[in-house]
């Protein structure tokens, strides 16, 4: 499969327009996390937005892997410790399209509430686990997660 010019001019307007916003906020943040109980592997980038009070506000992009199923994508709007001692807290809430699987490809809308914390490990990396609890028309579940993540900037 393809990939067309314009999307791919059109992602790189995003990251050149995120950039300096970012930068301005403590830097973009990748992470890879994984489901240990139902084999799902995630990665996500967050980029922050802005400060208000003690909380900093940020926009999470996340693509999600079950081994037995089929890829999801979610947005989440997260909240998370302006300047963290320790311990990095965050809560968020979003929303996502997911794949059933079968003979159709037919898109399921998902919604997500999410709560997590960082440990800093040494530089930007970090060591994070993460309860999300969702659902969409057909179920509700909830997962736990572990993960890395890589904050640029970081301390």
């Amino acid at each position: 499969m393809r990939t067309s010019r314009p999307s791919r001019a059109a992602l790189a307007l995003v990251v050149a327009l995120a950039a300096p916003v970012a930068s301005a906020n403590q830097g973009l943040t990748f992470g890879v996390s994984v489901n240990p109980v139902d084999l799902v592997a995630n990665a996500s980038v967050t980029v922050p937005m802005f400060v208000t009070g003690e909380a900093q506000h940020a926009a999470r992009a996340d693509v999600s892997y079950a081994f037995r199923g089929l890829p999801a994508l979610s947005a989440t709007y997260l909240l998370r410790d302006a300047e963290p001692e320790g311990v990095r807290t965050y809560l968020g809430v979003g929303a996502g399209v997911g794949f059933l699987g079968g003979t159709s490809l037919q898109p399921m809308v998902t919604l997500h509430g999410l709560a997590g914390g960082v440990v800093p490990v040494l530089g930007g990396l970090g060591a994070f686990g993460e309860v999300v609890v969702g659902g969409n028309a057909l179920a509700t579940n909830m997962r736990l997660a572990f993960g890395v993540s890589y904050t640029l900037g970081g301390n």
